[in-house]
């Protein structure tokens, strides 16, 4: 009698600790956990246990502890789903199969609002203005749960290096710049001067014909950005005064580009730079309802479309 009860308390004690790790009835869809670098088992079984993922934290920790899988637990977010077995939730922790979140580096966005983003997601991060870097593509960038603010950005430099070296090499080689930073420089303010993507490689034209014949670029965008230094929005119109404020970001009061970009360029503005739109335009102005542009190759010409705009309010 007690041999029958002990070998039955066995098969019972057997199926229940199969059931545990092989088999679950309770179906998890799509919980997401985060698993911190550095994290013992401990505090990762307790996490699951709070989320609900596994039933019976001792029974996850002996199964990771007795096939010494404690140290090949990938550190990230994970997507669980599927049946709860101990079994199961343990392959997901050790695929690797993190879940990739999305940041944008908006175009026009300035170093400080990039930093102010980067600190959202990594509070943590001792970043400083002076470590963000100038020559940065905008553009969708992927990221773990578990990247530092420092990593994120070491990932936006080596694309942003990447891919504007590779657009360098494919430029127009009659275009009068030296290097990619000068791409960049001059692909900032073709970022600010126009959102319309059919538009920019026209703009990026117009300010190649003035630099070869001599004539300051005069972009209006690079004027808000002296008077800002690109730490917040001008919030107004600008004044005819406000082409003649001393910085050496004013294409008005200098020629030449100005020593660094004054905004984050997106794809489309360095293309634009590299292979702009062959023309003799000199002047644009905007036709302020749809945000396109008239383009004219002379002052006289460039002086009518800006009455007939006045006139047509």
């Amino acid at each position: 009698m007690t041999k029958s009860f002990g070998f039955l308390l066995l098969i019972t004690f057997l199926n229940y600790f199969y059931y545990l790790f092989f088999f679950s009835d309770k179906e998890i869809k799509n919980t997401s956990v985060v698993i911190e670098q550095g994290m013992k088992i401990n505090e990762i079984s307790k996490i699951l246990y709070k989320e609900k993922i596994i039933a019976n934290e001792f029974a996850f920790k002996a199964w990771i502890k007795l096939n010494f899988l404690e140290k090949k637990i990938k550190f990230g977010e994970f997507q669980i789903t599927g049946k709860n077995s101990i079994y199961n939730i343990t392959q997901n922790l050790l695929s690797g199969k993190f879940v990739y979140r999305q940041f944008t580096l908006v175009e026009g966005m300035y170093k400080n609002e990039l930093l102010k983003e980067l600190k959202q997601i990594d509070p943590r991060s001792s970043l400083k203005i002076t470590d963000i870097p100038e020559n940065l593509l905008a553009d969708t960038y992927s990221y773990v749960a578990t990247d530092s603010a420092e990593r994120i950005l070491e990932n936006i430099i080596i694309y942003s290096k990447k891919f504007s070296e590779n657009i360098w090499v494919k430029r127009d080689k009659n275009i009068p710049l030296k290097n990619v930073n000068e791409m960049f420089i001059l692909a900032s303010i073709v970022e600010k001067e126009t959102a319309i993507k059919s538009e920019k490689s026209k703009i990026a034209g117009v300010f190649f014909n003035r630099m070869k014949i001599g004539m300051r670029l005069q972009s209006d965008p690079t004027v808000e950005f002296s008077i800002t230094k690109g730490e917040k929005k001008l919030g107004r119109k600008l004044l005819r005064k406000d082409l003649k404020f001393i910085s050496e970001y004013n294409t008005y009061m200098n020629k030449g580009l100005p020593p660094s970009p004054i905004c984050y360029a997106g794809k489309e503005a360095l293309i634009a730079v590299s292979r702009p739109y062959n023309s003799n335009y000199l002047y644009f102005v905007s036709k302020q309802k749809d945000g396109q542009h008239y383009f004219s190759t002379n002052y006289k010409d460039h002086l009518e479309r800006i009455r007939s705009i006045k006139n047509a309010k």
